[in-house]
């Protein structure tokens, strides 16, 4: 199907107008963009790639931004209906949908502003105030799946798999990323063993369970100077904890400097509180994102042969991913000597 097939399922009011090209617009899921300048105002027509998600998540996903959109939180584009009263267009294995565009821009200075980093955290908090009272089957409290996940792939990668990938990389494959891939893989090689510990640790955790973006970082946060004016980009919706998104969009406004990581945490903090179980979970998410996204993006170039539209992005991100590895290698030692140091004294 092409746009003007896909529009044709919507109100009139919605399909007519022009329609412009966007491309990924700069994002890794595969999805394409149309920006529609309809009748009713500017909107965003988005084709995810095949497969993902399945249609059963995109139901999911479209309930709980109808749900929060419903309690007053407006800064999630809200999928819009089809004649047929659905919120999305099946295409084979594809789905496409049709939501306002999101005004504003992302942040894209090498460090934003104490200020946007509080209000990115507050509208963040916002969110999760709003989704916690979407109803999820099961329990509303129990262990994180996103940390037993990051647990399982942490220990398969040490128990063999980063070996196997440090063996496939070759400078005749992407030469221009094989610098930054080689050290992205000694690196983690040398921050992942002390990641498994705190992750055992975290995994064990009872915390609250509700929907979370989980893929909710700098460049999906839209600014109007220093207001959110949007959260947009939620394929990885599910179920979990809080912390998965504190540490992410900490993660990638804060980095490692702990100031902006106190200034964040305390905006997000004046509005949904972390728990006392909570917060330990966002150094463990934090700490494997960094390790893992690394490996990740290694194993999509170099074993899948992924291509990607913005090579210069995807360097970008290696080198983003490089620093924050060598700033976690920098405290695994600094642990390693104190402890190191406190075995000496007892043994005096």
């Amino acid at each position: 199907m092409d746009p003007a097939e896909v529009l044709a399922a919507y109100p009139e009011e919605w399909r007519s107008g022009r329609v412009l090209s966007m491309g990924t617009l700069g994002g890794f899921s595969g999805a394409t963009f149309w920006r529609i300048d309809a009748r009713e105002g500017l909107l965003c027509l988005r084709r995810w790639p095949p497969g993902n998600p399945s249609e059963e998540g995109i139901r999911f996903i479209h309930a709980v931004l109808q749900h929060v959109a419903r309690t007053g939180f407006d800064l999630v584009p809200v999928p819009l209906q089809t004649v047929q009263g659905v919120s999305y267009v099946r295409d084979g294995e594809c789905f496409w949908e049709l939501s306002p565009w999101m005004a504003g821009k992302a942040d894209s200075t090498d460090r934003p502003s104490p200020a946007r980093i509080a209000a990115a955290m507050v509208a963040l908090a916002g969110f999760h105030r709003a989704a916690q009272g979407f109803p999820i089957s099961g329990r509303k409290s129990g262990r994180s799946a996103g940390i037993g996940d990051r647990l399982h792939r942490a220990r398969q990668w040490l128990s063999g798999g980063l070996d196997e990938l440090s063996a496939l990389l070759t400078p005749t494959v992407c030469p221009r990323l094989f610098e930054r891939a080689r050290r992205v893989l000694a690196l983690a090689g040398t921050t992942g063993p002390a990641l498994v510990p705190r992750l055992e640790a975290a995994a064990d955790e009872q915390v609250p369970l509700q929907p979370c973006i989980r893929d909710v970082w700098r460049n999906h946060v839209l600014f109007q100077g220093d207001r959110v004016s949007g959260l947009i980009d939620f394929g990885s919706l599910a179920v979990d904890n809080v912390a998965t998104d504190v540490a992410r969009l900490l993660g990638s406004l804060a980095g490692d400097e702990p100031e902006l990581r106190r200034l964040g945490l305390s905006a997000y903090g004046s509005v949904r509180p972390l728990g006392d179980a909570e917060a330990p979970l966002v150094e463990a998410f934090d700490q494997s994102t960094v390790v893992l996204s690394g490996l990740n993006w290694c194993d999509w170039i170099y074993r899948q042969h992924r291509t990607f539209a913005d090579w210069g992005a995807v360097e970008a991100r290696l080198d983003e991913i490089a620093r924050r590895l060598e700033s976690l290698a920098r405290q695994c030692c600094g642990a390693k000597h104190g402890q190191d140091a406190r075995a000496t004294r007892q043994s005096l």
